[in-house]
């Protein structure tokens, strides 16, 4: 079980991934935490190719990391709750206040911006009756410009 840390790699239990790592480092460095994903999970800009699971505190959630159609190296980690159940939704906003101060909110999207990385909060609707609670987390410098 994972508690209040200093970065969201700590409240995920894996500080030792870094963001430009390719796939092979990532999976080295996540031992015993992921498994492959078939077929591979495809995004906008970003592919899955393995994926693991991750409790903080009692909520458990799917971890994705993505890595760049365009470098091959990571770019972004997705953690994927089943639902976005209020209880959940206020937890991670306090854990994550707690680690990266006050968020952005923009509708219910909520932002904190580290010296490093940039995480988000959000419910993702997948259709009328599912919801999901999604935090990504990805590099500071992707939002710049932005």
């Amino acid at each position: 079980m994972i508690s209040l840390a200093e970065d969201v790699r700590d409240i995920a239990g894996w500080p030792a991934i870094e963001w430009g790592m390719n796939e092979e480092q990532v999976r080295e460095a996540l031992t015993g935490r992921v498994s492959p994903i078939t077929p591979i999970a495809k995004f906008a800009n970003a592919y899955a190719p393995i994926k693991g699971s991750v409790t903080i505190e009692e909520y458990p959630f799917e971890m994705f990391p993505q890595f760049s159609h365009a470098t091959g190296e990571l770019c972004q980690v997705l953690f994927r709750a089943a639902d976005a159940e209020a209880d959940r939704l206020e937890r991670m906003s306090e854990i994550l206040t707690a680690c990266y101060g006050s968020p952005v909110e923009r509708g219910t999207k909520r932002t904190w911006r580290g010296p490093t990385a940039v995480v988000e909060l959000d419910t993702v609707k997948l259709s009328a009756n599912d919801e999901q609670l999604w935090v990504r987390w990805y590099p500071a410098e992707e939002m710049e410009g932005a």
